[in-house]
């Protein structure tokens, strides 16, 4: 851009106009003569094609960060994203919030790894969307590289427990299951008979409703769960992710389990005064015919860990795992497995079965020798 001249107390001067990649219009002056303001001028629009915006030495961590939550809050689910915000407000903003991220070392960031590490089980996560943050600050071209892309990770032992019932336990689970909940709260009973056959996640069977349900093909069409927003409410939204949306098969002891509980639920909505037949009616809700609370399930299953000496550590959650670990046993292939799981790939579940089930006998150590 050509420079223009004005006329101060001094003499003349020239000022050359530019803008940043946010399109916001600046402008430089004092210059005494034209090759002067061309030689800034040209500077100039190196370093904003080299760092981004032009004022970038003045940004701080924060301000990248709230611009990184602002793309998480166009992108996951409310719950999720309340858990981004809640991270950084907690941790990240009060380590680093005010410092200006250009100026943030690789040794700095390294100490914070390392006290995280120290305080936190899960101190990776922390480290991940920090780095994420950087990154951020890379594609806005405010910074040339990421620190958090450079620091050493300590390892942490890991104490895994089983989180899943065995074969022998599993059967248990169903016979308690039967004689505590089967005539005195079938809610209950159907609830966690269902999620312990179809391997679903909680949410998706709290989202589910009998429009989902094909009895004919044998089917759940899973497409939405339940999940909170930014204030933390129960909703009815999206799966977790895209492969997540997906038809799980159910067997026909699973089929009559819906059946019979679709009947007794519309006993109790209409004792309570609510419309168990209008449209999306939910396959399992509270007492008004809303949401059931995700914590009901967790209680429920508790309640028959206890009572017939069942592992307490394995949580609705658990179920899923069983459920996978039950087929993978029988001879169902991975891949079948991770489709009506709704993992991404098979990766996912393979590492899930060998947290579950690592190599026990030498059995497989004669397989090379013995051809």
């Amino acid at each position: 851009m050509e420079p223009y001249q004005y006329n101060t107390k001094n003499g003349k001067r020239y000022r050359v106009a530019y803008r940043t990649p946010d399109n916001k219009q600046h402008n430089k002056g004092g210059f005494t003569t034209k090759g002067e303001a061309r030689a800034w001028y040209r500077r100039k629009m190196v370093e904003i094609e080299n760092h981004g915006f032009s004022d970038n030495s003045h940004v701080t961590f924060k301000e990248v960060a709230k611009q990184w939550l602002d793309g998480k809050k166009r992108t996951v689910a409310g719950s999720t994203y309340k858990k981004y915000e809640t991270e950084c407000n907690k941790h990240l903003l009060p380590a680093l919030g005010n410092d200006l991220i250009k100026k943030i070392s690789v040794t700095k960031c390294q100490k914070l790894v390392y006290q995280w590490a120290d305080k936190y089980k899960e101190y990776s996560k922390l480290t991940n969307d920090a780095a994420s943050i950087f990154d951020l600050g890379i594609r806005t071209k405010i910074i040339y590289d990421n620190p958090f892309r450079q620091v050493v990770r300590p390892k942490k032992e890991n104490s895994k427990k089983i989180r899943s019932f065995t074969e022998a336990e599993f059967n248990k689970f169903q016979t308690g299951l039967r004689e505590h909940y089967g005539t005195a709260n079938y809610k209950a009973f159907a609830f966690l008979y269902v999620l312990s056959h179809t391997g679903l996640r909680k949410g998706e069977l709290l989202g589910l409703t009998w429009n989902d349900v094909d009895f004919t093909k044998g089917f759940l069409h899973i497409r939405r769960a339940v999940t909170r927003d930014e204030d933390n409410h129960l909703i009815i939204g999206k799966t977790k992710n895209s492969y997540s949306v997906r038809d799980v098969p159910i067997g026909e002891q699973t089929a009559e389990v819906l059946k019979k509980w679709r009947v007794k639920q519309r006993e109790e909505l209409q004792f309570f005064n609510v419309n168990s037949l209008k449209p999306g009616q939910l396959v399992f809700t509270n007492q008004q015919g809303g949401i059931l609370s995700p914590s009901k399930p967790g209680k429920w299953l508790n309640m028959i860990e206890e009572k017939y000496d069942l592992p307490l550590y394995v949580s609705p959650h658990g179920l899923r795992h069983t459920y996978a670990s039950l087929l993978i046993n029988d001879g169902v292939s991975v891949n079948k497995v991770a489709s009506v799981l709704g993992h991404s790939d098979a990766s996912m579940t393979i590492k899930i079965y060998n947290d579950l089930h690592p190599v026990e006998d030498n059995s497989m150590g004669n397989i090379i020798e013995n051809l």
